[in-house]
């Protein structure tokens, strides 16, 4: 069986769909809410009730586990749910309980351009997190992710949105240059199937990006195109994208354009090799204007 941290997530929710279309047995660890969270229909998972803090439903989940897929995690801070408590720790937690019941096998997905002396609390929690993985003693693989996309990722939806709603300029924090390699959501979980099925990916980190780098402004032109919506862009100070990110936020649902991690993000190199994915993963990913119809 294999058991999903974060099941209901943006990428637990696709590589679920894939794991039970490709006749895998799934677990999902859910954290409880009081928000209904359900798979699509025909996704039939076994489903645990907690979270990495809540030992005994890890172990519970843990029982009948041969592999673990760890996407379960925080993107911004609130309250006491730190990158720290919630990230690092939960981490530690999970492979913790993975010795104790005896589950030796465990993907997760990190982050290209993280690192233990980062700038951005993110993207250093990130590095932690490799790290301490890389050092458990568990058949572990790391996937080291360019940014993802896809159906329910509440960022380039969130984009399409505010350039339907709101139609006087689209702000770009600071120059539009940050340089990006989208990978598609479901060409990720591909890459994961992949990493599930060959023991051979064991003890080994991956750095996974889509067929092309572009800017950030350069994505934007994309995502307008697709959504036949043209703007004027304003380009600004990533202080000043942040407090029209809050204005904007009664225009598009109450969404929020820029998070305070997303403009940390911004500020990173996050490409790799254009044949990352095929050469070592045997397939092209999808290009990102191509993949898109979610959008209109």
């Amino acid at each position: 069986m294999i058991l999903i941290t974060g099941a209901t997530g943006f990428i637990g929710q696709h590589l679920v769909k894939q794991l039970v279309e490709a006749q895998y047995p799934v677990c999902s660890l859910i954290r409880p809410s009081p928000r209904e969270r359900s798979f699509a229909p025909g996704v039939r998972t076994h489903i645990v009730a907690g979270d990495l803090n809540d030992l005994p439903a890890l172990r519970v989940a843990l029982y009948h586990a041969s592999h673990v897929v760890h996407l379960a995690g925080i993107w911004e801070e609130t309250g006491r749910d730190t990158f720290e408590s919630a990230n690092l720790q939960g981490t530690r937690n999970l492979i913790d309980a993975m010795k104790e019941v005896g589950v030796k096998r465990l993907i997760t997905i990190g982050s290209i351009g993280a690192h233990t002396h980062s700038a951005y609390p993110f993207m250093r929690i990130k590095a932690q997190m490799d790290d301490i993985v890389e050092a458990s003693e568990l058949d572990y693989t790391v996937l080291e992710s360019s940014v993802v996309y896809g159906p329910g990722d509440n960022w380039t939806e969130t984009i399409a949105l505010a350039l339907h709603r709101f139609p006087f300029f689209f702000p770009i924090p600071g120059d539009g240059r940050a340089r990006l390699q989208p990978l598609h959501v479901g060409d990720l979980a591909k890459c994961i199937l992949a990493c599930i099925a060959n023991d051979r990916t064991s003890r080994k980190t991956y750095i996974a990006g889509g067929p092309q780098q572009m800017t950030y402004d350069e994505l934007v032109n994309i995502i307008m195109q697709a959504v036949q919506r043209p703007r004027r862009k304003r380009y600004l100070p990533p202080a000043s994208a942040a407090r029209w990110s809050d204005f904007m936020r009664g225009f598009i649902g109450g969404r929020v354009l820029y998070t305070r991690t997303q403009l940390d993000l911004l500020s990173i190199d996050r490409t790799t090799n254009l044949d990352a994915v095929s050469f070592q993963f045997g397939f092209t990913p999808v290009r990102m204007a191509n993949a898109l119809d979610y959008l209109r």
